[in-house]
């Protein structure tokens, strides 16, 4: 008698809604200490629908809460707390922020961006992909440089 197949373990829709997308391009982010009225600049290198990960050259102590205004698309200010800091290269940390207070309107936001990004990086990983020939603007372009 064959071994029953072992039993498989799917994957819930919340547990891909909190998977991390590794953004493209970075995101420009201006922190700002409300406290202190302390304006930063960093990146966020990664993103979820529950926080980011980010880059700057200033140490942000965990348990501390930011205003993040994102610079670019899904150009959302939020407030989030650091949760953890480490240094990252001479004079860079990175930090894990978490999402807190953020508005419906954003995270619907946030939510639609996360999904093109997904979208975008299936579509970057597949064969087609790789061996898809250029639109001939593309072409021109490539002859022209």
């Amino acid at each position: 008698m064959p071994d029953p197949a072992p039993p498989t373990r799917e994957t819930t829709i919340s547990e891909v809604d909190h998977k991390a997308v590794r953004l493209r391009r970075y995101i420009d982010l201006v922190v700002e200490d409300k406290l202190s009225f302390t304006l930063l600049r960093a990146i966020a290198a990664d993103i979820s629908s529950t926080g980011m990960r980010i880059l700057t050259d200033q140490y942000l102590p965990p348990k501390t809460r930011y205003t993040f205004t994102m610079k670019q698309h899904p150009n959302l200010v939020c407030r989030g707390e650091v949760r953890w800091a480490r240094p990252s290269a001479p004079n860079m940390y990175q930090c894990g922020v978490l999402f807190v207070d953020l508005a419906a309107e954003d995270r619907d936001r946030l939510e639609r961006f996360l999904i093109m990004e997904r979208e975008r990086a299936i579509i970057a990983a597949s064969p087609a992909a790789a061996t898809a020939v250029p639109a001939p603007a593309e072409q021109a372009r490539a002859a022209n440089a």
